[in-house]
């Protein structure tokens, strides 16, 4: 009776051990990269000029950090731009490039546009932002127009900044976050050009 009974426990725990063996298949491990995100996305430098790209994984346990530095950079046509271990692209002729981290079978890509034209203005919109209160969030948005009047979303490729972080702090991508009682310029500089938005409250 008792060896029956050690037989069935045994039954039982073998597909328990099979399923925890299997685990590591179906939910990688805090090291394993499982996506990557590269900014800025689309954007453009005249032949002769460069652009930093970066790079950002998720990991298994959904953390992130910056893999610029880790992962491998390709250029889809290297006669229009060129693109170094750290991400720096170089603008070499008049066309249009797929820029590509990526870390294994995982991937990320955008576009990266070598042209003569120049950036005239930026604009960031809205214009002003009134939040009622701490730790409310506005995304900001910036657009670049260059000489031939053509624009371009430059929302993610802008450099942001805040005059008082005390009032309104502003993240890479634009997106800002009241703090406290106050007035702030948010600003968005893309082809040495800056455009202001202001936040008061």
């Amino acid at each position: 009776m008792k060896r029956l009974r050690s037989l069935s426990l045994i039954a039982l725990a073998v597909p328990v051990l099979l399923i925890i063996a299997s685990c590591g298949q179906f939910f990688p491990s805090s090291t394993t990269i499982t996506a990557l995100a590269i900014s800025p996305l689309n954007t453009s430098v005249q032949p002769g000029n460069t652009q930093q790209f970066t790079a950002t994984a998720t990991y298994g346990n959904n953390t992130t950090s910056n893999a610029t530095s880790s992962v491998t950079w390709t250029s889809s046509s290297t006669n229009i731009a060129t693109i170094s271990a750290g991400g720096l692209a170089s603008g070499v002729a008049l066309g249009s490039a797929t820029i590509t981290c990526s870390s294994g079978s995982v991937n990320a890509s955008t576009t990266l546009t070598v042209s003569n034209k120049t950036v005239v203005s930026v604009a960031v919109t809205p214009l002003t932002w009134n939040p009622l209160a701490a730790n409310q969030t506005q995304q900001f948005k910036a657009v670049a127009t260059y000489t031939d009047s053509s624009t371009l979303d430059v929302t993610t490729a802008a450099t942001w900044a805040s005059s008082s972080t005390s009032v309104a702090t502003v993240s890479t991508t634009g997106l800002a976050t009241s703090v406290a009682n106050g007035t702030s310029t948010i600003s968005a500089t893309y082809g040495g050009i800056t455009g202001n938005a202001t936040v008061s409250w």
